[in-house]
């Protein structure tokens, strides 16, 4: 068995109960990632107060290796060194708001920009996908549609 077929280490990223993604690092990131969060291990069930905390989920070999709350600042320095491992890559369909008229490269475009401009750290892109198939009415305050041919795309 190659080192490759060996490497099953996860790490999931919450937000409250929300489930923001998961990501398949390589092993040396994955011990880097987990000797930086050691300090913010959950060793017992604690109440923490703050809605801006994440939860950080590591597994590997499908063992779970420790779970961690953490910060939106800590959240962001994750972020971009976990990026690049994303375990489930999504098919893009353009997407389009239907207040402003903005049509965004993908869901996950759509959700950055709400973020923005709703001043949040984070969006559910799945919420917008739902508004898109019609299974809810709006998402965070629009109504949203997926777009099938484009000339202007906003990323």
């Amino acid at each position: 068995m190659t080192t490759k077929a060996k490497n099953r280490c996860t790490v999931t990223l919450k937000q409250k109960y929300v489930h923001i993604g998961t990501y398949r690092p390589t092993q040396e990131i994955f011990y880097e990632i987990q000797k930086e969060l050691e300090p913010y291990r959950i060793l017992y069930n604690k109440v923490i107060k703050s809605e801006k905390i994440y939860t950080v989920i590591l597994k590997q070999e499908d063992i779970k290796m420790g779970s961690y709350k953490i910060s939106s600042e800590m959240f962001n320095l994750l972020m971009e060194k976990i990026k690049p491992f994303r375990s489930l890559q999504e098919q893009s369909k353009k997407v389009r708001c239907i207040e402003t008229g903005q049509i965004f490269e993908n869901v996950r475009a759509a959700s950055n920009w709400v973020a923005f401009v709703r001043e949040n750290y984070y969006c559910d892109m799945n919420l917008i996908r739902q508004a898109c198939k019609g299974k809810q009415k709006t998402s965070y305050g629009y109504h949203w549609e997926f777009v099938e041919n484009t000339i202007e795309v906003i990323k």
